[in-house]
């Protein structure tokens, strides 16, 4: 005959069991696009937080989260205190945006497909006039599964003047285990 403690410790190893095989609440993915006619010209790199609502029974497309998002394109250039002058560029200026996930400016929105997948990130300044950011608006779009951590996708934005570019990309997916 089994004690209660025996009972209370097999429940417990029961728990961390059942917490341990599912998904990790938070997980991250780090995604890296790049165009593929000229990989310093234009980026993207966003950094993926998935929610554990889905592994607990809630919502699948909940707590998706993009929580860094930074842009590279020759349209833009970005002020960055502290920058040292390089051959490119003057002191305190870059084409690498800021992460753009930590601006109040800058509004971000994902879409998955019926796999839970994300396929659109969408990002667009709320205030058109916003300092170094006028008329940004633009989505990143991954148009096929990931196959070996690979996927093309295409970067569509706009800047200033509303003048349009479509970038076709490589990506590249890293799971944070």
């Amino acid at each position: 005959m089994r004690s209660r403690s025996q009972g209370r410790i097999a429940a417990v190893f029961t728990c961390i069991a059942l917490l341990a095989a599912s998904p990790a609440a938070g997980a991250r993915t780090l995604i890296v696009c790049s165009a593929l006619d000229d990989a310093e010209l234009t980026r993207a790199v966003l950094e993926v937080e998935d929610g554990a609502s889905a592994a607990h029974g809630g919502d699948r497309y909940a707590d998706l989260r993009i929580s860094h998002l930074e842009i590279v394109t020759p349209e833009f250039i970005w002020s960055t205190p502290g920058q040292p002058e390089t051959r490119r560029f003057d002191a305190a200026r870059s084409d690498v945006s800021p992460d753009l996930a930590q601006l109040d400016t800058v509004a971000i929105h994902t879409t998955r497909d019926a796999e839970g997948v994300l396929r659109i990130v969408d990002f667009a300044v709320l205030e058109p006039d916003a300092l170094e950011l006028e008329g940004l608006r633009g989505s990143l779009m991954l148009h096929e599964t990931w196959q070996n951590a690979r996927a093309i996708a295409s970067l569509y934005y706009t800047h200033s003047g509303n003048r349009l570019v479509v970038a076709a990309l490589a990506c590249r997916r890293f799971e944070d285990d």
